[in-house]
Parts: structure tokens; C-alpha cells; sequence
């Protein structure tokens, strides 16, 4: 028999009370209680405001499956049990406890889901835009890398003969320099005039030669000697590469001159006069 008088039973019916807990037994002995001191139903009441917040609290955790099996069926038989009637008494009136339905945690469980999935969806997006970025840049470091490759062997490709060229044993080689300096990057020009003595093929490679308009060209032009003047020895534009192939208008351009000269002239211009100096070569 349960003694109404021992503080820790009444502890314990108070909690059985409020976890919906008691026996009819227990039911009958916690009235009994309340009749004798009707102060506890304040503290019933604490207890029941105190469980109240446990849900809000508490993380939420997924039971095992052996526990969500009990707590099913002891949910079961507690609805199939009418036969229980609420704790009633007469003596004191007590509030009636409040229900815990795990209906009442769906907002906060959906809350704890729904912040979870927007930040699992914001983190996934910051990784693609990330991993969207870095691809774009390795693309467009592979397109310049192809691009670079391209032009190398462009650029091989229209000097094969110029290499071909310069691996002649009587092939000799003619450095230029400009006269002036490119206005674009403030360098003088440079130059290797390759040529074979009698031989009326050129090959000229220029670096920061300005590129011209239509009308103008570059004109070449031979010194035989100190007291010669100069013979002209053709005309060229340099391609990309800065290179410039061509046939001199006499093998005497190419038979062991004093110096080479590089004017700048009009389509137009006569060839028995040389225009203003560009590159020169050392004598």
C-alpha cells in the first residue's frame, strides 16, 4: 500500500501523473494526497509546464528499432484501452494534464528538415558554382594553351624553309637594326637577312617591324661598296610571324655586299630612290 505521507512517492505520482502514467491505484492514491495537502497541485502544474518545453529542447533522435516497435505498441494499446477513465477527484480540483501527442512536434520536426535541406541546397550550389567556375577557367586555359600550340606550328611550318635555309653551310646571315624605335612598344626593330652570295633568294625575319597600311611597303636595298649607291633588291610586307620571303630583282643584291638598307615607300614610289631609312645592317 502506498503511504500518502512519503515525499518520494508523492514525487513519483505526480510524475506518473503528468506522463499519463498511473495506475488506478496510483490515481486513487495521489487524490488522496492532494485532498491532504492541496498545495501540490501548484507544483503538478510546474511539472506539467516544464514537460511542455521538453520538445523544444531535446534534439531529435531516432529510436531504434526495437524501441519504436514498443512505443507503437504501447500506443496502440493505450487507444484500445477505454476502459481508464482521467483522474477525477472531488476534493481538489486538478487540472487536467496535457496531452502529448507526437502531433504536436510536426512543426518543429518539419522546421528542423526544412532548415536542413535549404542549407544542404545552399551549400550544393556554392560547390557548383565553384566547380562551374574552375571548369570554365580550365577551359579557357585550354583553349589558350591550343591556341598557343596553333600558332607555334603555324609559325614552324612557314619557317621550314628558313630553317632549311640557315642549315646551308653557305648561307650567310645579315643582322639589322632599326633606325628608330616602334612607337607601339618604344623598341627598336631587329632582323636577320638570310642569303646565299649570287643567290637572288631572300628571307628576311623581322621582330617589332610595325606592320603597314596597303599603300607602303618595305624596300630592300644593297650597298656594294662605300662609294656605291644603293641597288634595289625587291619589296615585302612581313607576314604574323614577321617573316618576308622573296625573289631580289638581281644576284648582285646578294653577292657579298658592304650592307643592307630597309626603307619605307609608297606603292607608287620609284625604285631609282630609297625612301626614308628604317632598319640598316652593321657594316
Amino acid at each position: 500500500m502506498i503511504r500518502p505521507n512519503d515525499d518520494t512517492n508523492q514525487t513519483d505520482l505526480i510524475a506518473g501523473y503528468v506522463l499519463e502514467d498511473l495506475s488506478l491505484d496510483e490515481a486513487d492514491c495521489l487524490n488522496q494526497i492532494l485532498a491532504e495537502v492541496p498545495a501540490l497541485s501548484g507544483e503538478i502544474e510546474s511539472f506539467q509546464e516544464a514537460f511542455s518545453l521538453l520538445p523544444y529542447d531535446m534534439p531529435l533522435l531516432e529510436p531504434s528499432a526495437l524501441l519504436k516497435e514498443k512505443i507503437i505498441s504501447a500506443a496502440s494499446h493505450s487507444l484500445a484501452d477505454t476502459s481508464l477513465e482521467p483522474i477525477q477527484s472531488n476534493v481538489v480540483p486538478l487540472a487536467s494534464p496535457r496531452r502529448r501527442s507526437w502531433k504536436r512536434w510536426i512543426p518543429a520536426i518539419g522546421t528542423g528538415i526544412a532548415a536542413v535541406a535549404v542549407t544542404a541546397i545552399g551549400l550544393s550550389q556554392i560547390q557548383l558554382s565553384r566547380q562551374s567556375q574552375q571548369t570554365i577557367a580550365l577551359q579557357q586555359q585550354l583553349e589558350a594553351t591550343n591556341s598557343e600550340l596553333k600558332r607555334l606550328r603555324s609559325e614552324l611550318e612557314a619557317n621550314q624553309g628558313t630553317i632549311a635555309r640557315l642549315s646551308q653551310s653557305n648561307t650567310q646571315v645579315y643582322a639589322l637594326v632599326g633606325a628608330t624605335s616602334n612607337p607601339k612598344n618604344n623598341r627598336r626593330a631587329t632582323a636577320r637577312l638570310l642569303a646565299k652570295p649570287g643567290d637572288p633568294n631572300v628571307t628576311l625575319v623581322a621582330q617589332d617591324l610595325p606592320k603597314l597600311p596597303n599603300n607602303q611597303v618595305y624596300r630592300l636595298w644593297s650597298v656594294a661598296n662605300a662609294s656605291s649607291a644603293p641597288m634595289y633588291c625587291g619589296q615585302f610586307r612581313q607576314d604574323d610571324s614577321g617573316t618576308a620571303q622573296w625573289v631580289a630583282s638581281s644576284a648582285a643584291c646578294t653577292k657579298n655586299p658592304l650592307k643592307f638598307l630597309v626603307t619605307l615607300d609608297a606603292l607608287t614610289d620609284p625604285v631609282t630612290s630609297a625612301g626614308p631609312l628604317v632598319m640598316r645592317s652593321s657594316t
